[in-house]
């Protein structure tokens, strides 16, 4: 070991010892440097020439540790391997930079690799361990200390979160003409624990009201929670694992003090990977209830006439956008476009698609890490060209991230075109029968 190196080098490389697990070590020990990740990916195709984009480079820059501390041959014949280690924390600054600032943890280079390397995992891990020593953009810093501290990754306090309920609540019986339309909080043995993005509650509102409304259409059972309800989890950005099961624990927690039966996810791609795939193996708890996507909860309600819509009160014409993580992740394919087809009459597909869409560009936090903006915008040239390249006006996706990743690049492309979401379309499609006997308006009851 260097005598020269600094503390938080020997302890990035302490914890790295600890995170390598089989598959990490599968992904680091496979690269044939064949260069099929380097066509997937989007930063490479908007930044042609700068070959520290492409995911091989990146993920070099961590693997050479591997090769250098852990992988026999880089300890015997280290300049044949490409071995090499980190002694300053200057080093380590470069590294966030590439980790954090150059890569959204998309996916799209794995799921095109022919040696099964996953360079998002790797990349995660990288960030993990500059996270651990302190080292990671601000943005990253405070969404985490707002997630451990207050609950949730916006630092919605308790009391505003209620409120904005109640004024959802209030809005949603006034327009139904029904005070059973009322949103529920925590009430228990419910068939649905409603969970949501803290994005909602800051700035979308609507989109609980909307969820409300089909709820209520549907005569569901269901129950929003007073804690634990931000479904969503800045530990998979992070690296953090820790930070990964504490948040996903909250949920499970809640929705078993409730008696719930199922978790229903609101429309958040990393949420729904964390709070679905991930978040059992962080927390080590396991789950002894359902977990499922709202996409799929409003699908089912279509399907078996639960529900009733007319898409012809959806008359624009629709895109849909599949989120990284709902996709490529989750394999949340089909169910969306199924739903789409349902509620609007125009759709229009996105080319490339399904698992070969690609990034919203605000992937894995980029959306808090405002010193990255000017490469995280010019990036999304590949993102603007396929929306345009539909000609639709309104381009759908199942995630809030992606909301905000699409409308941030909409607006700096000047691209005539507004974003939305399936939960948005099917309230506004729904078809709301009076009950019989009743009677229309300016009609005489007989008798």
């Amino acid at each position: 070991m260097s005598t020269n190196r600094s503390y938080k080098a020997q302890q990035v490389l302490d914890r790295m010892a600890q995170k390598l697990t089989r598959q990490m070590v599968g992904s680091l020990v496979a690269c044939v440097h064949c260069g099929n990740c380097t066509e997937a990916c989007h930063y490479v195709q908007a930044n042609p020439g700068d070959p520290t984009y492409a995911p091989a480079y990146k993920a070099d820059r961590t693997r050479r540790l591997f090769k250098k501390h852990f992988d026999w041959t880089g300890r015997v014949l280290p300049w044949w391997v490409k071995g090499g280690t980190v002694t300053t924390d200057k080093e380590l600054t470069e590294l966030k930079d590439i980790v954090f600032g150059k890569c959204t943890n998309c996916r799209r280079c794995s799921v095109n690799c022919p040696m099964g390397v996953d360079f998002a995992v790797l990349n995660r891990m990288a960030r993990g361990l500059l996270v651990h020593v302190g080292i990671m953009p601000e943005g990253v810093a405070v969404v985490s200390k707002d997630q451990w501290e207050i609950g949730n990754q916006m630092g919605v306090l308790p009391e505003d979160y209620r409120e904005t309920i109640e004024w959802m609540s209030e809005e949603l019986c006034e327009e139904v003409g029904d005070e059973g339309a009322a949103i529920p909080i925590d009430k228990p043995d419910a068939n649905i624990v409603y969970t949501i993005n803290p994005r909602e509650v800051k700035y979308d509102p609507r989109s609980i009201a909307d969820a409300a409304k089909i709820f209520w259409a549907a005569k569901e059972s269901w129950t929003m929670p007073s804690e634990g309800w931000d479904m969503t989890n800045f530990g998979l950005f992070s690296g953090d694992d820790d930070l990964g099961g504490a948040v996903a624990r909250r949920v499970y927690d809640k929705v078993r003090e409730l008696r719930g039966k199922k978790l229903v996810m609101s429309e958040c791609g990393h949420g729904y990977r964390s709070t679905t795939c991930e978040g059992p193996n962080w927390s080590q708890t396991d789950i002894d209830f359902e977990l499922e996507s709202s996409v799929i909860t409003m699908l089912r309600y279509v399907k078996n006439g639960t529900i009733k819509v007319d898409p012809v009160k959806n008359d624009s014409s629709y895109t849909f956008h599949d989120s990284c993580n709902n996709a490529r992740s989750c394999g949340l394919l089909e169910e969306p476009r199924e739903l789409l087809g349902l509620v609007v009459g125009d759709f229009r597909e996105m080319h490339p698609n399904r698992a070969e869409n690609y990034c919203c560009t605000g992937g894995g936090g980029a959306m808090s890490m405002s010193e990255y903006t000017p490469q995280r915008l010019k990036s999304a040239i590949v993102k603007a060209n396929q929306l345009k390249a539909t000609g639709a006006k309104y381009v759908v996706t199942s995630c809030h991230n992606c909301v905000d990743g699409l409308a941030d690049l909409i607006k700096h492309y000047q691209l005539d075109m507004q974003v939305t979401q399936l939960v948005s379309l099917v309230a506004s499609a729904l078809v709301i029968e009076k009950p019989a006997g009743e009677a229309e308006s300016g009609e005489e009851p007989e008798g």
